[in-house]
């Protein structure tokens, strides 16, 4: 039997999370406008948040500043995107907003290969060309 290992399921659970996120945004602007949808997600993350700091033992708050300051840089990062998000979807087609976002992963690869030294190997520029090719497709 094949093992399929921890981080590949993570990374699908994370997958159908951002799909599932993308379209409750949608169906959220087609009610109420974006900065009302923005607040309430916000309140959705802290909600969310709360639950999994009382669900969780021994969390501790200590750490290296450096990385307690990129995590902080996550969350506004995330926010900041999530409210365009929903401007963009407020203007456009869920189709063409949603395709146009998801090449995200491209700027992860790329500053990761130039400040973390990480390899981008053939098969990863393939995927990084045929990913910004598929964007082009289906957003127009």
């Amino acid at each position: 039997m094949i093992k399929v290992p921890d981080w590949l399921i993570y990374a699908l659970i994370c997958s159908l999370l951002y799909g599932l996120w993308g379209f409750f945004a949608n169906l959220a602007t087609k009610y109420i406008d974006y900065k009302t949808a923005f607040v309430y997600e916000a309140i959705g993350a802290t909600l969310t948040t709360l639950f999994i700091l009382v669900k969780t033992n021994n969390l501790s708050f200590e750490g290296d500043v450096r990385g307690i300051m990129f995590a902080v840089l996550v969350g506004v990062c995330g926010t900041v995107a999530s409210l365009v998000f929903f401007i963009a979807l407020g203007t456009g087609k869920v189709a063409n907003v949603v395709s146009v976002t998801s090449i995200y992963p491209l700027i992860t690869i790329v500053l990761s290969a130039l400040f973390l030294k990480e390899a981008i190997t053939l098969p990863h520029f393939f995927g990084v060309l045929f990913a910004i090719i598929a964007v082009i497709l289906s957003a127009y």
